[in-house]
């Protein structure tokens, strides 16, 4: 039997390697995930169908005179969509003159870049591709006295612009709900990358359950054509959290009662005190994101046999996934040294201890090692907060297999 695979579709059919207009409605789409499966990691990619550039149309043009081809302070042109604008030219050669140029992007003027001061001249002027539906000039012209460009009049004669039918502003929403990806200006003609798509959907899957369908709206500023690069994703099994006590029966699978792990063992102690607990800092669990603490343990002639964490729950029942690791030139090493642990983070909206104790406990050299913790089934939130014990260190923080951030 072949093995399950998640499907990218429109129109029922394979959507990856195909080419769509898209605007601000947005091209309905469908990421089928086979029942009892949730996304491990998914790898989706669009990019613009053509970036070759061309005149602009359907400009209008105004001036503080009302006459473009005579002398103005101001010109502006406006063409009514956000469009990728590469390139402009004058409608004429005046000597000593500039244009310094704002261009209004997604509802806000900013200026052009990399320069914003282009003098003014009938040959075309290009620059990087900026998502815009008007453009401003400013005129400056060249004081002969200090060799300084001030605001004057002069001749502009007109303004013609360079544009491609690249996309501006593409966005990834789940349903209805607000885009929770946005590629700001405008889309490259090389693969852009869809962060937090494979988190949001294993969410809406837990959310509706029973539904293998996930609903997905690609969208941008105007309709331009856009392109599904490539789409991957791998799948692990989609298992419930265990009810208290382990297993579906009472006492777990083996008929004993688990061990409780806020029931001190004999001989168990607590080396690293806890300070008193304040949610001053509150770092996300789940999904693509991992936290790790540093701690040192001195105490070798000791066991370490459980640890503890402040914590409260977003949503759901997620579950906390803790590793140990050595230290490795400041951040964790790759490599566990011990077998995961999972713990249920506590019910109700209020942060409170969770214990995570390992099965037996672990005899470590003096030195500083990490604690790192994720959530699954869920988000959660970890308190790792300025008040810590002593031996604990700052708390980094990891995004989708990422480098270690503070």
């Amino acid at each position: 039997m072949a093995d399950p695979v998640v499907q990218l579709q429109s129109d029922k059919q394979d959507a990856a390697g195909r080419t769509f207009t898209v605007g601000p409605d947005g091209l309905e789409l469908q990421l089928i995930v086979p029942p009892g499966r949730k996304l491990d990691r998914v790898r989706l990619t669009i990019k613009a169908s053509d970036s070759t550039g061309k005149a602009a149309s359907g400009i209008t043009l105004s001036c503080d005179t009302g006459a473009p081809a005579s002398a103005v302070r101001w010109m502006r042109a406006e063409w009514g969509e956000e469009r990728a604008l590469v390139g402009l030219a004058f409608a004429a050669d005046t000597t000593a003159a500039a244009g310094r140029i704002r261009i209004l992007s997604d509802g806000v003027w900013l200026p052009l870049a990399p320069l914003d001061t282009l003098v003014v001249s009938k040959t075309a002027q290009s620059f990087v591709p900026q998502a815009a539906s008007a453009l401003a000039v400013e005129v400056l012209v060249l004081q002969n006295e200090t060799k300084v460009l001030v605001p004057n009049s002069a001749v502009l004669g007109g303004l013609s612009l360079t544009v491609t039918d690249q996309p501006c502003h593409a966005a990834l929403a789940i349903g209805d709900d607000p885009p929770f990806f946005r590629h700001a200006g405008v889309l490259p003609a090389t693969p852009v990358e869809i962060s937090g798509l494979a988190r949001l959907t294993n969410r809406h899957l837990l959310d509706h359950p029973g539904t293998q369908a996930v609903p997905l709206r690609l969208l941008a500023a105007a309709p331009r054509k856009i392109r599904i690069d490539s789409f991957s994703a791998t799948l692990v099994p989609n298992v419930p959290a265990p009810t208290p006590g382990g297993g579906s029966g009472s006492g777990g699978g083996s008929g004993q009662q688990p061990e409780n792990p806020n029931a001190p063992r004999p001989g168990e102690i607590t080396v690293l005190q806890p300070a008193e607990a304040q949610a001053l800092e509150a770092r996300c669990l789940g999904g693509e994101f991992r936290v790790a603490q540093r701690f040192r343990w001195d105490d070798a002639q000791r066991a370490l046999s459980a640890v503890g964490l402040y914590a409260r729950r977003l949503d759901n029942a997620p579950q906390a996934q803790l590793t140990l690791h050595a230290d490795r030139a400041g951040v964790p090493a790759d490599s566990p040294l011990a077998p995961a642990l999972a713990v249920p983070v506590s019910n109700g909206d209020q942060a409170g201890w969770l214990r995570a104790r390992w099965p037996e406990p672990l005899d470590l050299p003096a030195g500083d090692y990490w604690l790192s913790v994720t959530a699954q089934g869920g988000e959660a939130l970890w308190y790792t907060a300025a008040q810590r014990p002593a031996n604990a260190g700052a708390a980094l923080i990891r995004i989708a297999g990422g480098p270690w951030l503070p």
